[in-house]
């Protein structure tokens, strides 16, 4: 499949998937009940459902197996295996049957060849016939794929990537402006939250291990001191999650659309921090403030990065994308959280609403 034929199909699937046919705000969207338990969880939360069956039988329109019937870019799982079906829609995946095992009665298959499989986890209109939202797709009974979370998958993988470099970026500033303290956190959660789940799809890619470079960052970090001091290992780190993204497809990584949908991401968790970082005008969780920001910090990065690739598609909206993220980085004015939040999260919601929708249209 060339680059424009698979980006034309993606974006069809994508619009929808991620920002509803309403292009709905993130206001309007539900987070899964339990996405607060753990760091990043958006990411890598339900990761291993295997044995809850949850959603139960006759579950359609669960994750990674979202039903629209009519709809644009909808996702049916119907029992099949690896099967996305859109009833009548507009550039949804179509595949009945298909080995891979989503949503098949205790199917253990991989999303892996779907990059989207992570992006539609996020969906926010998910559901249809026989609920919405369930896990584990029709008649899926403890399917370890109907969740389509998989590490394997290059969604997942390069999206959590990119979190590592988030974290990164944050732990920085937070040392550079004198908290040294503060940014240790933010120097360990690579290793803590990220790496180990990663890890498997590292050795079936190939990839070094870097365990031994983040925690060399860890360490380095500790000692304290001036920056240039920390600066070869921070550096270090930073080049070896970058040649772990690599990895993935190159015509994947130069997919405008899959690149929106990494931003997109981002943006939603970066979000969800900011929402467990506030209460009542004052802040409740400043780590969640400062994992928001890093995550926010990388998005746009990316899209930087990746200027000419964003141009090449659509100049106009990306000059619009870079000016709705400096809107939206108002919220996060600096590492080092302000006495107050400037935005409550629905200021927030409101304020992002335009970023969401540009980059929903690559």
């Amino acid at each position: 499949m060339s680059n424009s034929t698979r980006t034309k199909l993606w974006v069809g699937v994508g619009a929808s998937v991620l920002l509803g046919s309403g292009a709905a705000s993130w206001a309007d969207t539900q987070v899964p009940d339990d996405s607060t338990q753990e760091p990043d969880s958006l990411i890598l939360a339900h990761a291993d459902h295997s044995e809850s069956g949850d959603g139960g039988e006759g579950g359609e329109g669960g994750e990674a197996g979202h039903h629209s019937e009519g709809g644009e870019g909808g996702h049916h799982s119907e029992g099949g295996e690896g099967g996305h079906h859109s009833e009548g829609g507009e550039g949804g995946h179509h595949s009945e049957g298909g080995e891979g095992g989503e949503g098949g009665e205790g199917g253990e298959g991989s999303t892996a060849a779907d990059p989207f499989a992570l992006f539609a986890y996020l969906n926010a209109s998910a559901g249809g016939e026989g609920g919405e939202g369930g896990e584990g797709g029709e008649g899926g009974e403890g399917g370890e794929a109907g969740h389509g979370i998989d590490a394997s998958n290059p969604g997942v993988y390069y999206t959590n990537l990119a979190m590592m470099k988030g974290h990164l970026a944050v732990a920085r500033e937070l040392y550079q402006e004198g908290a040294q303290t503060a940014s240790q956190p933010h120097f360990g959660h690579p290793l803590q939250e990220h790496y180990e789940p990663l890890e498997p799809a590292f050795e079936t890619r190939g990839v070094a291990s870097f365990e031994d470079t983040l925690q060399a960052l860890v360490d380095q970090a500790r000692e304290g001191g001036e920056w240039g001091a920390q600066a070869d290992a921070f550096m270090a780190a930073i080049e070896a999650i970058d040649a772990a993204m690599q990895d993935v497809d190159g015509e994947l990584r130069e997919d405008v659309a899959f690149q929106s949908r990494v931003q997109l991401t981002l943006l939603r968790q970066a979000m969800h921090e900011y929402e467990e970082a506030v209460d009542e005008g004052q802040f409740v969780n400043v780590l969640e403030y400062q994992d928001g920001r890093g995550f926010m910090l990388t998005a746009k990065a990316l899209l930087e990065q990746q200027a000419e690739l964003f141009k090449a598609s659509d100049e106009a909206t990306y000059e619009e994308l870079m000016a709705a993220y400096d809107e939206a980085m108002q919220a996060w004015p600096s590492a080092l959280a302000p006495e107050t939040p400037v935005m409550s999260f629905g200021e927030l919601s409101s304020s992002t609403f335009k970023l969401e929708s540009l980059l929903g249209r690559y």
